[in-house]
């Protein structure tokens, strides 16, 4: 459980930065997103350092719906950037690898609580 809790908080810390970047890119030119949907999803980003905190009983299913989100996105544009550059994206491999030990732990706490007793 220990090793858990230091997970969820290193989650948190890279969650943040995230939200971090998403704010600038709300106001300076980060890349070719809007800056519409990254202030979406710096509220998103919020939201989720405080949903990986806090754990509520309802977290682990927003975040999976974020984790497919994330993989129609982040997939689809790391396949369009490999056959247009023949480079591989690299935030995007990140994303794509962490997010699922993210949501794996999410579904293990979640099962740990409900066993104990405390939803």
């Amino acid at each position: 459980m220990r090793t858990r809790n230091v997970l969820f908080k290193v989650f948190a810390l890279l969650t943040c930065v995230t939200a971090i970047y998403h704010l600038l890119g709300v106001f300076y030119r980060v890349d070719e997103t809007p800056a519409w949907r990254h202030l979406v999803f710096f509220l998103i980003n919020c939201f989720c350092v405080y949903g990986v905190l806090k754990r509520p009983a309802y977290f682990v299913y927003l975040f999976t719906v974020l984790v497919i989100q994330q993989y129609y996105s982040h997939g689809t544009y790391m396949i369009r950037f490999w056959h247009e550059k023949k480079q591989v994206h690299w935030v995007s491999v990140f994303i794509l690898l962490l997010l699922p030990i993210a949501l794996i732990c999410l579904i293990k706490d979640r099962i740990i609580k409900m066993k104990r007793g405390s939803l």
